[in-house]
């Protein structure tokens, strides 16, 4: 099967059969990225250092940057907090690769949970098949990308607001 326009619409359909509250292609050059989010990572989360797919072994801004002008399109997922995310991740970009976008590439959110205890000492990831590093561990400044697709987007005052995990599915 090869690429056409149609594919991507046959793709945010798919997100949602697959668990998604919605999806929105999207142009590459609306994904925004910034150098103050993993600073934000660095201070201010408990998982910066203890996991291969979090800074400081992720991919810097620069290199996120360069990696989007090599994309045209993505897929922008919205899942209710408690859903699937990573399996979403993983399920959309082999449809994608399979529908001719052979450079698919998976981004979640947050930091990986996969194993028990991340290889960090030995510096090898033990599933590297599955792990995907997080938009924000590569310095994706999610709020602003969401707003570039549309969405409404608001600081949460409370955990206990109501909100999503978004996720992003990089298409040639």
């Amino acid at each position: 099967m090869t690429r056409n326009p149609g594919n991507l619409i046959e793709l945010c359909e798919l997100a949602v059969e697959m668990g998604a509250v919605d999806a929105k292609a999207i142009q590459a050059r609306q994904i925004a990225v910034q150098e103050w989010v993993r600073w934000k990572c660095r201070f201010g989360c408990d998982s910066y250092g203890r996991s291969l797919m979090c800074p400081p072994y992720s991919p810097q801004p620069a290199e996120t940057r360069a990696l989007l002008r090599g994309y045209k399109h993505a897929l922008l997922i919205r899942v209710k907090p408690n859903g699937k995310l990573h399996d979403l991740v993983l399920g959309l970009e082999r449809a994608a690769f399979l529908r001719g976008y052979y450079a698919a590439l998976g981004l979640t959110a947050g930091s990986c949970k996969l194993c028990e205890q991340c290889n960090v000492k030995e510096g090898v990831c033990l599933k590297p098949q599955e792990s995907r590093p997080s938009m924000e561990a590569c310095g994706i400044d999610v709020f602003s990308t969401a707003r570039n697709a549309g969405h409404e987007m608001n600081i949460l005052a409370s955990k206990d607001q109501p909100y999503y995990r978004m996720a992003l599915i990089l298409l040639g």
